[in-house]
């Protein structure tokens, strides 16, 4: 697509998700395959290369690319499928890693094909110990000739079973010793010996697998590492790249979620009268719709910053709130349309049930609430959030 403004990009992104995602998306839902059309259709489209530079596929001239684009497009899919939201964000989440991190020989080699649909990529790092903890990180990268032995097990990876290749995270020190130095990421390929995976039957976001990978001395070569990862700062930055995509699937979500919900109140009556005529109903809905704007201007805030070059301490913060804020204002918003439809919406695959499964999945993934949360905290305690004059950002440690 080439488009010189965002407002016919988006124009053009729900041409695309009228056409080929919203007729789609119950059946997604109720039979949980993975839907290859929608996929080809995003690589026809080139919206799995609208994170990649010019260079290795990504858009040209003016035309609306980078995280800003891919924002977009997330937050447009995701109001018709959770599934649609996620592919997008796995054509950025292991991209991320060789953009930031690696060499151009792996970039060429991976990205071109991804953007252009014919291969896939996804990331390992969580653990059956360590999903929050990333220092907890126990599969082990050891050295071997010119090559390593990665053994381990990752957990809850999305993504698994189609993913031609991953980015591992392991470490290279004894795990028992949590060195953050000791982190790297590597490439490996979903054939390699060695390499099994057990899939997870999901109860949201149906249509995109979740899986376990077990490696057992699986050898890659010297060059699957990222040279550019070289500890946990690397790693975690890499990772705060991410959370405007994150957050656009949860705005995209409580958008639908509260449009649906407006146009049931507008023919429901209760006493013969419309459910969006009763006052209580009203501010909720209007509750609601500032809720969203409010995720919608953070979300894009975020898209910002990352675009500008930030990832580090000084916007993790800022980052951190706006995933916090969009995936809960998700959950609320999907709750009050669930709330609104009554009976109706806790109907399996209704529209409002489907939203509210998906929904709840987005405050553990990418980073738990919590998680942002303490990040957070960390940038009001750094000084890195604050709102008064500059003298007042001394740091006091007690």
């Amino acid at each position: 697509m080439m488009f010189q403004d965002f407002d016919s990009f988006r124009d053009r992104l729900h041409e695309i998700a009228v056409d080929a995602v919203r007729p789609r998306a119950a059946g997604i839902d109720a039979d949980g395959l993975y839907p290859e059309d929608v996929h080809r259709r995003f690589a026809a489209e080139g919206l799995l290369a609208l994170s990649l530079p010019p260079e290795l596929g990504g858009p040209e001239g003016h035309a609306p690319r980078g995280i800003v684009a891919l924002t977009h497009a997330t937050e447009v899919m995701a109001q018709y499928s959770g599934a649609a939201g996620l592919m997008l964000l796995l054509s950025r989440l292991p991209a991320a890693f060789l953009l930031l991190a690696g060499t151009p020989e792996q970039r060429r080699e991976r990205l071109i094909p991804l953007g252009q649909g014919r291969s896939r990529g996804s990331f390992c790092m969580s653990e059956p110990q360590a999903g929050s903890d990333v220092l907890g990180v126990s599969t082990r990268a050891e050295p071997d000739g010119d090559g390593w032995l990665l053994s381990g097990h990752k957990s809850w990876i999305s993504g698994a079973a189609e993913a031609d290749w991953y980015v591992v995270v392991a470490t290279t020190a004894d795990p028992a010793e949590r060195r953050p130095d000791a982190l790297r990421a590597f490439i490996v390929d979903r054939d390699a010996p060695g390499l099994s995976l057990r899939l997870h039957p999901r109860s949201s976001v149906r249509g995109m697998s979740l899986g376990d990978i077990e490696l057992d001395r699986v050898r890659v070569p010297g060059d699957a590492v990222l040279p550019g990862i070289t500890g946990l700062g690397p790693l975690l930055r890499s990772l705060a790249t991410m959370r405007p995509v994150v957050a656009a699937r949860g705005l995209g979500l409580a958008e639908a979620a509260l449009m649906h919900a407006v146009r049931h109140a507008e023919t429901r009556e209760v006493n013969g009268v419309a459910l969006i005529r009763q006052q209580g109903i009203q501010w909720e809905l209007a509750r609601a719709a500032a809720d969203v704007e409010a995720a919608r201007l953070l979300t894009y805030r975020a898209a910002d910053l990352v675009e500008s070059g930030a990832g580090g301490p000084d916007s993790a913060g800022q980052l951190a709130v706006a995933k916090l804020h969009a995936t809960e204002c998700a959950v609320r918003v999907s709750g009050l349309a669930t709330q609104i439809f009554g009976a109706a919406g806790s109907v399996a695959g209704h529209p409002a049930e489907r939203f509210h499964r998906d929904a709840r999945n987005l405050t553990v993934v990418e980073g738990t609430s919590e998680i942002q949360l303490g990040i957070i905290a960390r940038g009001l305690q750094d000084r890195h959030m604050w709102w008064g004059p500059k003298i007042d950002r001394k740091v006091v440690r007690q």
